[in-house]
């Protein structure tokens, strides 16, 4: 150990008295199992890639950067700042810049990557007996961008986005899509697209799921079979809702709110509710980040209930 980790260790044993979310975090997952996935951007050749910075700490990077909201610009500020990043990073002897951050999330999001750290992620909630038994429930939400500027659809920061309209108001940006358990309130599969793509077109649940909760946006949108329909009744013009469909409505929306629980997190705990990057496979790459960030952060609430027990 250098002189200076000797030092910062002895720093944040004060911090770590105080509460630090962040240690219990890092006990949540097994980060070595995504080191040969990030490497894999990196090692192009028989002799390798450029040298480069460690594939876990550039992980945890990303997984601070999705916690916190913060910019590649913040993120290399704040992890030179404070112990408890550095710690959760492992003390390295150098933190990586902003440049490499952003360049980190462009190979994984170029060659998909992303996705496969995703996977590995879903495996590891598998293997610790996180295991969907009581169903799903499927909502997505609007994530705003900067609108274009300009004659042309497409001139300005954002090439990908769309508009929506909800509550009679216009918005532009991305959709985030999420499929939360029952069980845990764990987000089990994500998908990013354009504003203007209509909830019901993207479809998350599988035949495995046992049983769906969805709002009446998905109202007559088929689920595979075997996978008990909770779908919410949606009234139509000529055709309102009866009694007996609006009390079945009241009692499904008690259990399919709970899906709103990873919005609310991710927008005000995080910080991260306006896109700042400009293309559909870039704002999919932060919402995968986003959703493993969420969930560790809820896996800390389920150990601290009992319900979790860290990795040794």
């Amino acid at each position: 150990m250098s002189f200076t980790a000797f030092v910062l260790n002895n720093q944040y044993k004060k911090l770590q008295q105080l509460g630090d979310r962040l240690s219990e975090i890092d006990k949540q997952v097994d980060w070595e199992k995504f080191r040969p996935i990030i490497s894999q951007g990196y090692h192009d050749g028989p002799q390798g890639g450029r040298p480069h910075t460690d594939d876990v700490l550039i992980a945890k990077s990303l997984i601070l950067q999705s916690l916190y909201g913060l910019s590649d610009e913040q993120l290399e500020f704040q992890c030179n700042d404070r112990i408890s990043f550095q710690k959760f990073l492992g003390l390295p002897e150098s933190i990586p810049d902003f440049s490499t951050i952003w360049d980190a999330k462009e190979r994984l999001s170029t060659i998909g990557f992303g996705d496969a750290i995703w996977d590995e992620l879903q495996l590891q909630l598998k293997q610790r007996g996180f295991t969907v038994s009581k169903g799903v429930m499927q909502d997505a939400t609007i994530q705003e961008a900067k609108r274009p500027t300009g004659e042309t659809p497409r001139q300005g920061r954002d090439r990908d986005g769309g508009y929506m309209v909800k509550a009679n108001k216009t918005q532009y940006g991305y959709k985030l899509h999420t499929k939360v358990c029952r069980d845990y309130n764990l987000i089990r599969e994500i998908a990013t697209t354009s504003a203007s793509v209509h909830d019901s077109r993207i479809n998350l649940v599988r035949e495995n799921d046992v049983a769906a909760w969805r709002d009446k946006g998905y109202a007559g949108t088929p689920l595979p079979n075997g996978v008990l329909d909770y779908t919410m009744a949606k009234g139509y013009r000529g055709k309102p809702l009866t009694i007996e469909q609006k009390r079945r409505n009241y009692g499904l929306s008690k259990i399919r709110s709970q899906v709103e629980r990873p919005f609310h997190v991710i927008k005000n705990c995080f910080d991260n509710s306006l896109i700042c990057v400009t293309t559909c496979a870039r704002v999919h790459m932060r919402n995968i980040f986003t959703a493993i960030a969420y969930n560790l952060f809820q896996m800390v609430t389920l150990a601290r209930s009992g319900l979790a027990i860290a990795i040794p």
